[in-house]
Formats: C-alpha cells, sequence, structure tokens
C-alpha cells in the first residue's frame, strides 16, 4: 500500500493528511497557517514531514493562480510571500518527495469528480460558499483551468452590470457565507459582526421570519449568478462547497428560488434547469482532489498499478 502525504494550506489553518491512493484518510491534523514568513511555513512542512516517514510523494492544495503542470505559484493567495515561485523553492530543501500543487478550489472539484458529486457528469462546476465564492469548472470530464490558470475564480462576477466594475458589488462579496451574515445583520438592524452563520440558521430552524426573508433574497441573488454562468457553460450540475453547504434549509431554498426563476422564463431561453446539489466531501476535499492531481493528472498512477 502506498502513502501520500497531503498538505492544505488555507487563509487561518494549515491541514494535512496520511492517504493512501484511494484517497482514504489514515492519519490527520491541523495547525495554524504559518503565513508570517516563507520560513515559517517552511518549518511548518518540516515538522509536518517528520510525522510520516512513509510517504512516497507530497501533494499541495493551496489558493493562488497556480500552474500545476509546471509545479509554479504566480500568485499564493492568503500566503504573500509566495509570489511566482516554483513550489520547489516553497518546499524547505531538505524534502526529497515527489511533490505537486494545484489551487485549493480546483482541487475541491477533483475531489468531487473522482469520488463525490460530480462523479460521472460531464460538465460542472463546484461552488464553495466561504468568505467568499471559490469554485472551479468541470468540462467534458476534466478540469477546465483557463488560459492563464485562473478559470473558476466566480467570485469577481460583477453583480451590477450598468455600473463600473467596483469591489463592494462583486459576487463572492454579496453570496459567499459572510455576505449572508451581513445582509442578516443589516435587515435585521444588528450591530455589524455581532452575528454568524451559526446564528443565523438557528434563527432560520426556529422559522424567523426575518431569517426566512433574508435567506430567500440571498439565494435569489446566487440564483441568478447561477444563471448566468449556466448561460456560458451550460452545465449538468452544481455542487454547492463550504460550510454552510451542510445546512438542508440553504440548498432547499436554493432549489426552490431556482425553480420559480426556471419558470419565469421565456420559452425561447436554451439553457436547461441543472441539478444543484451539496458537495460530498467538507474539510477533505482539498486534501483528497490534491491527491486525484498528483494521481491522475501527472501520470503517477502508474507507478502503484
Amino acid at each position: 500500500m502506498a502513502y501520500y502525504l497531503g498538505i492544505d494550506v488555507g487563509g487561518t489553518n494549515l491541514k494535512y493528511a496520511l492517504m493512501d491512493e484511494t484517497g482514504r484518510i489514515a492519519d490527520q491534523g491541523t495547525m495554524q497557517s504559518p503565513l508570517a514568513s516563507i520560513n515559517d511555513f517552511q518549518e511548518a512542512l518540516r515538522s509536518i514531514c517528520r510525522q510520516f516517514p512513509q510517504a512516497e510523494a507530497l501533494v499541495m492544495s493551496a489558493p493562488g493562480r497556480i500552474d500545476s503542470a509546471n509545479n509554479y505559484f504566480y500568485t499564493g493567495g492568503s500566503a504573500k510571500f509566495i509570489h511566482e515561485m516554483p513550489l520547489a523553492d516553497v518546499l524547505p530543501p531538505e524534502i526529497s518527495l515527489p511533490a505537486s500543487v494545484e489551487n485549493d478550489g480546483k482541487c475541491a472539484a477533483l475531489a468531487e469528480l473522482w469520488q463525490g458529486s460530480l462523479k460521472g457528469v460531464r460538465n460542472g462546476a463546484v461552488m464553495t460558499l466561504g468568505t467568499a465564492i471559490g469554485g472551479a469548472v468541470i468540462l467534458d470530464g476534466k478540469l477546465y483551468r483557463g488560459s492563464t490558470f485562473a478559470a473558476g475564480e466566480f467570485s469577481y462576477i460583477p453583480t451590477l452590470m450598468e455600473e463600473p466594475y467596483y469591489e463592494e458589488q462583486i459576487w463572492g462579496l454579496k453570496c459567499g457565507a459572510g455576505g449572508l451574515v451581513r445582509l442578516y445583520e443589516k435587515t435585521a438592524g444588528l450591530t455589524p459582526g455581532s452575528a454568524d452563520g451559526y446564528q443565523f440558521f438557528a434563527a432560520v430552524e426556529h422559522q424567523d421570519p426575518l431569517a426566512a426573508q433574508v435567506l430567500r433574497a440571498w439565494c435569489r441573488t446566487l440564483a441568478n449568478g447561477m444563471l448566468a454562468l449556466q448561460s456560458v457553460l451550460d452545465l449538468d450540475r452544481f455542487a454547492i462547497g463550504g460550510g454552510i453547504s451542510r445546512q438542508p434549509a440553504l440548498l432547499d431554498m436554493l432549489n426552490e428560488v431556482t425553480d420559480e426563476l426556471y419558470a419565469g422564463l421565456a420559452d425561447y431561453y436554451p439553457q436547461h434547469r441543472p441539478e444543484i446539489t451539496a458537495c460530498t466531501f467538507g474539510n477533505d476535499a482539498n486534501l483528497i482532489g490534491a491527491l486525484y492531481h498528483y494521481l491522475y493528472e501527472t501520470g503517477h498512477e502508474k507507478k502503484i498499478m
């Protein structure tokens, strides 16, 4: 049995796991992301690697614009010290394991394509609702990376087409999990920063009419953006990820307003109504997708057959 060390670099936490070639996690842990400097980052990787001497390769998921075919970071997202660097310069020099890296949103989509909600789907998308909206697109059964490896950055879709482009009106700020909480605070007259997603969905569960109103309005904006994506991509399925995707009320309301949206479209609108479902994998998706990339997109599966 071959084992692989997965590293998932997040803005808050760095997750790691020892996985076999099927994606089964044998051991895992987490620590605060060491984002102060490259030296801190490398020391954290040294510490993790020492725990798993049996690992045959290191597979990484990270934020930023990444050329995964050449293991090259154009940007490192929240890891600001990673900029126009090869993965070999990011890793401690004494780590001699074969290694690969892919963007975190794209890793999530690869996990769903491999064993999750997009398995067997020809054309689909993963949308991760977090601070903003992460994502990736699957076309003809393969991850679509784009001309400069930046495809799937759904957050930056404008929501006001008649206005000049500016940050406050982008889709990700309105329809990420943070946008839902901010809309609830504003509608309920709460102090900004005083509520969170747990409080909001507790209110929804207790049938608070104001919380239900906010959820419907937020889902309508989310569904409108998905309709725009559907007009371009003609997808079979959207898989929704992020912590709030585990709330049944969210998926129920999103499907309800999407049905209403499609019912009101003119007969000449050509796109079909895509399926909308929750992602299969939660916090482990990026780790599993990073392994898929290493095994099945770089050809290393031949070494374990």
